[in-house]
């Protein structure tokens, strides 16, 4: 069975459709990238799906579970995390406690504090490792570079083991060495978690999508891997005009 599953989903604002009918399946370990013109309904998606917008219509299940009508720390909790396209960590604590923030099941940065101590730390190092920055443990987040603060971002969705990770141009703003940096830990992410990326660098999309989707004007307009993708005539057509 697809993990996420979602049929039919539609919302409209001021009476204009972002996403449109759309049917999207996703498979366990998958990495699918979405495409499309700004505008498209990409990240609009994105927030349907984690709960920052609610749905006018239409179904999301994940695992099995109708996702639609729940809260975002109700289905952040369901194993669903989101990264923005502007990293947001605790700059004032070190990577190691902005890790134990996120692990920590109680809701706001003050009550987790409390937990400081009592979290996994031993999946906290593996973490940190996987990302790249076990050497930073206790560097302040605000002293990061802007890929390693986006890595750490990825290491926090890791440490509350979300497994579908949401990420809206994680690549926007990073040096060639970070960008390769990133398609790497995501193809070591493969498999163990579900990834689905909105990206308009279609370097770092061939070296990272199992598959795309291209959205146009809230819709699905083609689907497939990188290559029926690139030699799509309606995709050329949405990119590029007639």
């Amino acid at each position: 069975m697809a993990q996420l599953q979602i049929q039919n989903l539609h919302v409209e604002f001021g009476g204009l459709r972002a996403v449109d009918n759309l049917d999207l399946t996703v498979e366990e370990g998958e990495i699918l990238c979405l495409l499309g013109p700004n505008g498209a309904g990409k990240s609009t998606t994105l927030d349907l799906i984690c709960g920052k917008t609610q749905p006018t219509g239409g179904s999301i299940r994940f695992q099995g579970t109708e996702l639609s009508g729940l809260l975002e720390y109700e289905r952040a909790r369901c194993g669903i995390g989101r990264k923005f396209q502007v990293p947001s960590v605790y700059k004032e604590l070190t990577v190691a406690e902005n890790l134990s923030v996120a692990q920590s099941r109680h809701p706001g940065m003050w009550r987790a504090l409390f937990t400081f101590g009592r979290g996994d730390t031993a999946t906290q190092r593996r973490v940190l490792e996987r990302v790249g920055l076990a050497e930073k443990a206790g560097v302040k987040a605000g002293n990061l570079s802007h890929g390693e603060t986006q890595w750490l971002e990825i290491a926090m969705l890791l440490t509350q083991d979300s497994q579908l990770i949401l990420m809206d141009e994680p690549t926007a703003g990073m040096t060639i060495q970070e960008t390769e940096k990133t398609a790497d830990l995501f193809r070591q992410l493969r498999g163990s978690h579900t990834l689905i990326i909105v990206e308009h660098d279609m370097s770092f999309v061939r070296r990272v999508a199992d598959r795309i989707v291209v959205m146009n004007r809230g819709a699905k307009l083609a689907e497939g891997s990188v290559e029926e993708i690139e030699n799509n005539a309606a995709v050329k057509t949405a990119y590029l005009g007639h």
